[in-house]
């Protein structure tokens, strides 16, 4: 058994990371979705940075630093994450930023480092595991989140999701953008201005899709 034998026997078709219309912008300038750790050393990324959220709780002091968490790329599987998504809307309320939805081929969790956690990542029951035994404890019966006794029931979820919808693939230092496969938009009229970055970064492969259902996740 290997993680893409997983992968093709529950059905995963796609890993997801949102982002701003900025943020994507910087994605294919710089040919990569970058780690929040590194986004600072791109110049080009230093002028139009626009992050998800204003702190990330892995840059706490009393966060678990067995590992540089602000050094991976935070990716869903087969949906996103609903919860941090709305939190994420919160904070740019501003009229000229709009959301996306980057995919990703599935190969990218066969990758070398690639962590997989069983909740959000910033969660103090989250556990973090390679290889075969992490993306198997994605889809576990029962899933803790928070002390003392939140937790994710798997329930009726489809094979393709992971018990929690707030599960993560952790991703060491970037994902290139030669993996990137659909970009979903909310709205129709930015369909047309997803494509035209695309083909002026030299991505005209990527397939542009209007789905307002793609940004709804699947909260559980």
């Amino acid at each position: 058994m290997t993680v893409q034998d997983i992968i093709d026997q529950r059905g995963i078709q796609e890993v997801l990371h949102f982002t701003t219309n900025r943020g994507l912008v910087g994605t294919l300038a710089s040919r990569a979705l970058q780690s929040r750790h590194r986004l600072p050393e791109d110049k080009y990324l230093q002028h139009i940075l626009h992050v998800n959220a204003a702190v990330r709780p892995e840059a706490g002091a009393f966060f678990d630093k067995s590992d540089n968490w602000l050094d991976y790329v935070n990716l869903s599987i087969s949906e996103i994450n609903r919860r941090y998504f709305e939190f994420s809307q919160g904070w740019h309320a501003q009229g000229d930023v709009w959301w996306t939805v980057m995919s990703f081929d599935v190969t990218v969790m066969t990758h070398a480092g690639v962590m997989f956690a069983t909740t959000n990542n910033a969660y103090d029951l989250c556990l973090r595991e390679r290889d075969v035994p992490g993306l198997n404890a994605l889809f576990a019966p029962v899933i803790d989140r928070k002390s003392p006794t939140w937790k994710a029931y798997r329930g009726n979820r489809t094979a393709n999701l992971p018990t929690c919808e707030q599960a993560e693939v952790l991703y060491p230092s970037s994902v290139s953008t030669q993996f990137l496969r659909r970009v979903y938009v909310r709205e129709e009229e930015h369909q047309d201005q997803v494509a035209g970055w695309l083909r002026e970064f030299g991505l005209p492969d990527v397939e542009v899709v209007w789905s307002q259902s793609k940004f709804l996740g699947k909260k559980n």
